[in-house]
């Protein structure tokens, strides 16, 4: 049978979900609630992302050079504080306020080793 593809933003959005609730003080239960989640939907996703991370984790670590999962926290930090982004093949990458985000997505790609269309400076 077929592996079917994985919804990446699914994922992303399940991710979110279940690295926030703990800090959130509510129960499993009422964080759903509050976030009109389904429970059974919370509980498979919390199983189903321990066992990718495991696997990812299983994998060789040539190939497991990817993105990373991180919690982004409500801080009253100063917004003239760069962010500092330390990828795994060693590059660094400093974003300031205000950075072009398609710019960044770009940088990203190719410090990735993936091709980007051609745009103009």
């Amino acid at each position: 049978m077929a592996r079917q593809q994985r919804d990446l933003n699914r994922e992303r959005m399940w991710r979110r979900h279940i690295a926030k609730q703990p800090g959130s003080g509510q129960t499993v239960r009422a964080y759903c609630e509050t976030h009109r989640l389904r429970e059974t939907s919370f509980y498979f996703w919390r199983a189903e992302i321990a066992k990718r991370d495991r696997e990812a984790a299983a994998e060789p670590k040539a190939a497991a050079a990817a993105f990373v999962p991180v919690a982004v926290i409500d801080s009253p930090a100063r917004r003239e504080s760069p962010i500092d982004v330390r990828l795994v093949g060693g590059h660094r990458v400093r974003i300031r306020s205000g950075c072009d985000r398609e710019l960044l997505a770009d940088v990203l790609k190719l410090l990735h080793g993936e091709s980007v269309e051609d745009r103009p400076c």
